[in-house]
């Protein structure tokens, strides 16, 4: 565990002296920023026009922070700046250290409660959908008292997100009883008293990685006893930005930030059964049945091919019981291929209960569960790519039962 770290400690001080001038800011357009070369411009200007537009009179600033770009990223913004002169207030922050997107993220925390600002919208510099409408959407419940969290709701295809809709989003649901669609979507609006709460926790190595200062910016809000609202924000496009790390190291990420919340977390989920929808803005379908292409039978190979090579690793992670349920499966040809949500979600907190007590290094131990997760995926589509959206929202929440159901085996096992 980490300690705390101070704004003037993260923040060079020429850049502290810059935003005392501008304080207080009512409202904050926060985006982190590394290597986003491609697509900073974009969201810049989105989110200036939305404050122009939505808050002429309120005291804003555009705050971007850049973790350390190598791409020519600080070249573009300043170009941007150069060439609008009349957008709102926009401030620019270059942090020195390591170059850790979640650095980014927990500066701009830290300065909305040093700029005494009200509200906060967060978005991320490849997010090259978000449009100007989205700043009232994320900041205007906040300002009016009605939410203290705002979390996004994306129209996706049936075949996009599925480490959120088959990991991120039942797994939370479950833990803390909260039926949240977004764990990571990539941009939120919330209060000034949140943001002071999780600056306030100790930070940690997974922390600082670019999914968990959001993931646990999301979590906290769960636990805080706070007001979250989820508003739906249309179609989610993103650039991706050099050196993004590929599949299994993604996953590994996400899992392991998770896990080290649930560690943090214990004592609120614990108690905690069953869970309820989170109040809801105009709510159109989030879902298009819009065809994609989908590669189950290379799924079923690398999960069939995990199971030959990582038995003995699996056998360290899962109990017997779990193991039983999953050699059937490696027989199966693709077009019958089944894993059950419920048997699923027994893998998943068997790897939490392994992560908590350290039977392997954690990193080869979370790297451990991409074959299972792609023989899940793998399942998921094939299962969803007839469903109308109707249906398909049916499947997730089965998703999310199953993860209620198989709780209480954590918690028996959890110590």
């Amino acid at each position: 565990m980490g300690d705390r770290i101070p704004a003037k400690d993260l923040v060079p001080v020429e850049s502290l002296a810059t935003l005392d001038t501008a304080r207080p800011s009512e409202l904050v357009v926060g985006i982190p920023v590394l290597n986003h070369a491609r697509s900073i411009a974009q969201v810049m200007e989105s989110m200036a026009m939305g404050l122009a537009k939505h808050f002429p009179s309120r005291k804003a600033m555009l705050l971007v922070v850049d973790a350390g770009s190598q791409d020519g990223t600080r070249e573009v913004i300043r170009s941007w700046k150069e060439k609008s002169p009349d957008a709102p207030l926009i401030q620019d922050v270059y942090l020195t250290g390591p170059a850790l997107r979640g650095r980014a993220t927990l500066a701009i925390l830290l300065l909305v409660r040093h700029l005494e600002a009200q509200a906060c919208a967060l978005v991320d510099a490849n997010l090259t959908s978000a449009a100007p409408a989205w700043v009232y959407q994320l900041l205007q419940p906040v300002l009016q008292g009605e939410a203290d969290y705002i979390s996004p709701v994306y129209t996706r295809l049936m075949s996009e997100g599925t480490l959120t809709t088959n990991l991120a989003a039942p797994l939370t649901r479950a833990l803390y009883g909260k039926r949240i669609r977004e764990v990571m979507g990539g941009c939120a609006g919330f209060s000034a008293k949140l943001a002071s709460q999780v600056v306030e926790i100790d930070t940690r190595a997974n922390d600082l990685d670019a999914y968990g200062m959001e993931m646990g910016l999301t979590t906290e809000a769960l636990v805080s006893g706070g007001k979250v609202v989820e508003t739906h924000l249309g179609r989610k496009m993103v650039i991706a930005s050099p050196g993004e790390p590929d599949m299994a190291t993604m996953l590994a990420r996400v899992t392991g930030s998770l896990f080290g919340l649930m560690e943090r977390y214990r004592a609120f989920w614990e108690p905690i059964d069953g869970s309820s929808p989170l109040p809801q803005t105009d709510m159109p379908a989030s879902f298009s049945s819009e065809a994609a292409e989908i590669h189950v039978e290379r799924m079923v190979r690398a999960f069939r091919l995990g199971l030959k090579d990582l038995l003995p690793v699996w056998e360290q992670i899962m109990p017997e019981e779990t193991l039983a349920h999953l050699y059937p499966l490696g027989l199966l040809p693709v077009d019958e291929f089944r894993f059950p949500p419920l048997l699923w979600a027994r893998v998943v907190f068997d790897f939490a209960v392994a992560f908590h007590e350290w039977r392997l290094p954690r990193e080869h131990l979370l790297r451990a569960l991409t074959p299972l997760y792609l023989g899940r995926v793998a399942a998921f589509l094939a299962e969803a790519q007839d469903a109308t959206p109707s249906q398909f929202s049916d499947l997730l929440d089965h998703i999310g039962q199953a993860f209620e159901e198989e709780k209480g085996s954590l918690r028996a096992r959890w110590r």
